[in-house]
């Protein structure tokens, strides 16, 4: 078998095949001397047809598949003798010869790029330093019993906070839409579940009205379809509820888990909880910081065939979770996908080689901590972990994410980390602390 590789526009590779005939011709001879005793052809006994007649019916079936799985064969044996590792899938072509003796082909396919790892030493990290105090305390109970408020029928206008029933069909140009109809719809006014104006036009709005709003879709609305576009809502309005707040009682403790200690322990757990959430945000603060700058700083070629391959594997899993939310939409078409894809890729493609050129391995210890802190978070943690650590795939998935925090330690190790104090209002929800110093 002969080998030769040409390198054509950037990370494109031309491998030109060449073998003898004679590979070919031997193992079709075989299989169709094989297919004598097996087939079945009327006018012969099984196992008297000639060859002949076997070559006539099955001859270009076989000598299709015998070459297909020597081109396969080939292929794998050439670019083990080159040493090249292909990214994706080639484009084989036979070459006509006019010398029947040889079968050329020639295999165009991409190959991984080389990286060099870039140094991070003149690179800062920001990582936020954040106290609980106990007005944050105050302020999540206080979330809390809004999230487990009850609502009560009043007689009297819609007013903020208030939660309004609605029916409401809505219309572009006297058409309706996906998704344009809805039926016993709760609206608490100033949460912002629906479009901007909708809530503002119920407010000073009973039970029995009915009202027309006209509207106009956000330019980035998520149904392209209607984006933009002037709407007509007509509304009914079926009731109007008050909010009641829960007491902070052992009754309503006893929700979380809380069945002794009162007031004081569910304090301390509502507290634990939050320090759990903050951390994991302020990890993932600086890991996005870091994965960001690490892309910033290696600026490389990426194979277009990996990028495709993420972008059709993002627009799958864009139009599930679509289909998901009760969406018939049509297949989303993948180039909205492909920057978003190169930046995956690329980044999949450093930390590699970051991971190998540092010769970072997973931390068994740490995986089984990672695995545990998951299982946590279930009712059976026990249950979790064994499925974890007898299943080989989601055992991968666990020490991959581990790799990522092992890439982490070392870009901070190799970069300049500076803490920032921040309040847990202005680290967790930084547009509700502006919205707060705008009021001011």
């Amino acid at each position: 078998m002969q080998v030769s590789v040409e390198p054509k526009e950037g990370l494109e590779r031309e491998m030109t095949v060449e073998f003898p005939t004679a590979d070919i011709d031997g193992e079709v001879k075989t299989r169709l001397q094989s297919l004598t005793k097996t087939v079945k052809i009327n006018g012969f006994r099984p196992g008297k047809i000639p060859v002949s007649v076997v070559k006539k019916r099955f001859g270009a079936q076989v000598e299709a598949e015998v070459l297909n799985e020597k081109l396969q064969k080939s292929y794998f044996e050439a670019i083990a003798q080159e040493k090249i590792n292909p990214a994706g899938q080639p484009k084989i072509d036979l070459v006509d010869e006019d010398n029947k003796d040889v079968i050329r082909y020639k295999a165009t396919f991409e190959v991984y790029p080389e990286i060099e790892v870039a140094s991070l030493a003149e690179q800062t990290f920001e990582k936020a330093n954040v106290e609980i105090t106990d007005a944050d305390i105050d302020a999540t109970i206080e979330n809390i019993r809004k999230q487990n408020q009850v609502f009560n029928a009043v007689d009297r206008a819609a007013e903020e906070g208030d939660q309004v029933v609605v029916d409401f069909v809505g219309t572009i140009d006297g058409e309706g839409f996906n998704g344009n109809e809805g039926k016993d719809v709760p609206i608490v006014l100033g949460q912002a579940q629906m479009i901007e104006g909708f809530e503002e036009g119920l407010k000073g709005a009973k039970a029995g009205d009915e009202i027309t709003l006209n509207l106009k879709f956000p330019e980035d609305y998520h149904y392209a379809d209607v984006a933009g576009k002037d709407v007509q809502f007509d509304v009914k309005v079926k009731a109007v509820n008050e909010s009641s707040l829960p007491e902070l009682n052992d009754e309503f403790f006893a929700k979380f888990g809380i069945t002794e200690g009162g007031e004081e322990a569910f304090r301390d757990e509502v507290k634990k909880n939050m320090q759990l959430e903050l951390d994991k945000a302020i990890s993932g603060k600086l890991k996005n910081q870091i994965m960001d700058t690490i892309l910033e700083v290696h600026d490389i070629i990426v194979p277009s065939a990996l990028v495709q391959e993420e972008a059709v594997n993002m627009a799958k899993q864009m139009q599930q979770q679509y289909q998901m939310q009760g969406s018939d939409e049509a297949d989303l078409p993948t180039h909205l996908f492909e920057e978003q894809a190169k930046k995956r890729v690329t980044l999949g493609l450093v930390l590699a080689e970051i991971v190998k050129a540092n010769e970072i391995k997973a931390d068994p210890e740490k995986v089984r901590q990672k695995v545990e802190e998951l299982a946590a978070t279930y009712e059976n943690p026990q249950e979790v972990i064994n499925y974890y650590m007898s299943s080989k795939e989601k055992l991968a998935e666990i020490e991959s994410f581990v790799l990522e925090e092992m890439v982490v330690d070392w870009a901070c190790d190799q970069a300049k980390v500076e803490e920032k104090s921040l309040s847990f209002t202005e680290f967790m929800n930084p547009e509700k602390d502006k919205e707060a110093e705008a009021a001011e």
